[in-house]
């Protein structure tokens, strides 16, 4: 049940999120959700250590990456401790990084040595443009390796090296007790308190509503439409409105931006439910960047079994390594034809 709103609640500048930032391993003061994660220090090899000179050497790396700034500071931090090489990074949504990546590789000014982003058809088609390099030709020593195959696509060409389990957003001042199903989206007890991505600002929020769909029928989502939300073009300007009270349940709910605003003392949580889907972060190797070796290096770094789970460590999502994932649906692509009646079902954009 709602409680009364606080009209106090708006959360100031601290709160927000910053959606760019550069610098050598630069990131925000709030590394509460990192910090009680131990680093790992990855065994070395022959091959392994030719390729650490050669990043040494070229002492530069820039990674482009839509996982939270948190996270991304946490693990290139731990690249630069164990390795020695200095990164900047740059967090944007996926789909500005899309664009942007895309606008230097047609310019011939690739600046990104790495991306982290959405897995969709944008790697496919960076791969037949020359803009990517497939990464199980770039020789670095733990991919293919163990790699669990099922999570590559394009051929093997793109890993994906983290599943990222959407969950439900509610600020807990607002709501006595966490919500304990999807179905509370349909609730009319939450009529306005609904604060959404757009349903096609990424194909993992399309796979999600496909999922409810699914599990629910038409009927859940026009039961959506009618508490009438609030839509956004991406998580983190939802979840921040869920944060200062603007509206009581947030969609999609993404760990690693809960955590930042929990951080800066914002009453907002988020509930574990099932079924659910979300976004797979894939790995890309840019064709033609500054910094090729260092790039290699850190899709090593991740691509390892240690690597790999300390990411997912730190962003509390799932590794490719880990065993019996349970109540995650991986996304499929969702037809044009069944978004078009996604959206016309939730009364979205």
């Amino acid at each position: 049940m709602r409680t009364s709103r606080n009209s106090s609640a708006i959360i100031g500048a601290g709160l927000a999120l910053s959606l760019t930032l550069a610098g050598c391993g630069g990131g925000g003061d709030d590394d509460s959700a990192t910090e009680d994660v131990a680093a790992p220090t990855l065994e070395t090899s022959a091959e392994l250590e030719e390729l650490i000179s050669a990043a040494q050497e070229e002492n530069c790396l820039t990674v482009y990456g839509a996982p939270d700034e948190t996270i991304l500071k946490a693990v290139t931090d731990a690249f630069t401790e164990q390795y020695d090489v200095p990164v900047s990074f740059i967090r944007l949504v996926s789909a500005d990084l899309t664009q942007r990546f895309s606008t230097e590789a047609e310019a011939g000014a690739q600046a990104a040595d790495v991306i982290l982003l959405t897995s969709s058809p944008f790697y496919a088609d960076a791969l037949s443009k020359g803009w990517l390099q497939p990464v199980d030709e770039a020789e670095t020593p733990a991919f293919p390796g163990e790699f669990p195959e099922e999570y590559t696509a394009d051929d093997g060409a793109t890993p994906v090296v983290s599943l990222v389990p959407t969950e439900m957003v509610y600020n807990s001042d607002l709501l006595e007790e966490a919500p304990d199903s999807w179905e509370a989206y349909g609730d009319p007890a939450n009529k306005g308190e609904l604060l959404f991505a757009e349903p096609t600002s990424s194909p993992a929020n399309l796979s999600f509503w496909a999922l409810m769909r699914e599990e629910y029928g038409d009927e859940f989502l026009e039961a959506v439409a009618a508490n009438e939300p609030t839509w956004y073009n991406s998580a983190v300007p939802a979840t921040q409105g869920v944060a200062a009270g603007e509206g009581a349940l947030g969609f999609p709910g993404v760990a690693a931006i809960v955590a930042s605003l929990q951080g800066s003392g914002a009453p907002v949580e988020s509930a574990v439910l099932a079924p659910t889907t979300g976004p797979e972060i894939a790995l890309g190797l840019s064709a033609d960047s500054p910094c090729q070796n260092a790039g290699k290096l850190f899709a090593n770094y991740l691509l390892s079994e240690e690597g790999n789970t300390y990411f997912n460590e730190v962003s509390d999502a799932i590794s490719p390594y880990a065993e019996n994932v349970t109540d995650f649906v991986r996304p499929t692509p969702v037809p044009e034809a069944e978004a078009a009646e996604i959206r016309s079902l939730l009364g979205a954009p």
